[in-house]
């Protein structure tokens, strides 16, 4: 087989979306697929869904190996695969792949998700951005980093030494999306694909002021209602505030102690995280989330390999 024939396919399976990518033996991406057909919306067709959207690949460049990653893997995927507790390596983590026997002969994974849970009792979980962080630490030279994934729950995720060592998730996304749509504040402001940018850092600015957060919110709408601010404007002071205080206490429960912060994503939401970053003083760098998913899977797959062999 020649570095550009085919060897693996990638599957980024979340609660709304399936996204699939084809990938040769050096983990470059030869083609890719998406369809509005995450697992909330399939029914448990899992094994149809996977025929549907690659079964033209399998059959057309033979056995692949297909690495499943995301929500796949929870409570309501296909199998719930356990959580793998931090600290783990980064390198070998595809030890930790859980065989799929009934599809593709075997040669099937799910990745599983990771758990932290310290002594005093704080328990967090990921499940998909563990893949993004691996491959972005590699292509990062596996140093010493700090793991931004903004989304509807962000995640925080600290590399030492080698090995995931912390998780940390805000609910600001989701934050957002209820105060926007199903609060007070609904009327206060219009979302926009393009967040007003001065009222985004006038958000920021306010984050560290007094009051705390559920004060703070509300001024979106005392801005409001005294004529401070219009309604094109609200989205993104909102947008500020929550993703301020959200900084804010990454720092100051010493998050900020790996040097630089990697944001793994290519979306508008990553170049507001960036905005907010730069603002409070955290070096940082955008990894595309495509890339990093890839890398991540490409470093995994010997190791299932491996296992196969073994089974």
């Amino acid at each position: 087989m020649t570095s550009s024939a085919p060897a693996s396919i990638l599957v980024d399976w979340g609660t709304t979306n399936f996204r699939a990518y084809l990938l040769d033996g050096q983990g470059n991406c030869l083609a890719e697929k998406s369809a509005p057909s995450g697992i909330s919306q399939i029914n448990g067709k899992f094994e149809f869904t996977l025929n549907v959207n690659i079964g033209d690949w399998l059959k057309q460049y033979g056995e692949l190996t297909v690495v499943l990653a995301g929500m796949i893997g929870s409570q309501i995927g296909w199998k719930n695969t356990p959580y793998v507790d931090c600290p783990a390596s980064v390198e070998g983590y595809g030890q930790y792949g859980v065989q799929v026997a009934e599809f593709n002969n075997g040669n099937c994974w799910i990745i599983p998700g990771m758990k932290q849970e310290t002594s005093d009792g704080k328990v967090d979980v990921m499940r998909g951005e563990e893949l993004q962080v691996i491959g972005a630490s590699l292509l990062a030279g596996n140093v010493d980093a700090t793991y931004c994934c903004p989304g509807t729950h962000n995640k925080w995720v600290q590399v030492k030494n080698g090995e995931i060592q912390t998780i940390s998730t805000a609910m600001t996304g989701e934050m957002f999306a209820l105060l926007s749509d199903h609060s007070i504040l609904a009327n206060s402001l219009v979302k926009t694909s393009e967040p007003d940018e001065a009222a985004f850092m006038k958000g920021l600015e306010y984050s560290q002021q007094p009051g705390g957060l559920l004060n703070h919110i509300f001024s979106v709408r005392t801005q409001f209602v005294t004529g401070k601010q219009d309604t094109s404007a609200g989205a993104g002071y909102l947008s500020g505030i929550l993703i301020g205080h959200e900084i804010r206490a990454f720092i100051e429960a010493g998050g900020n102690n790996t040097g630089t912060c990697h944001i793994i994503g290519s979306s508008g939401l990553s170049k507001l995280y960036q905005t907010a970053m730069n603002h409070f003083g955290i070096s940082n760098a955008l990894v595309a989330d495509k890339d990093a998913s890839i890398a991540g899977a490409n470093s995994l797959i010997q190791t299932l390999k491996d296992k196969l062999c073994h089974s």
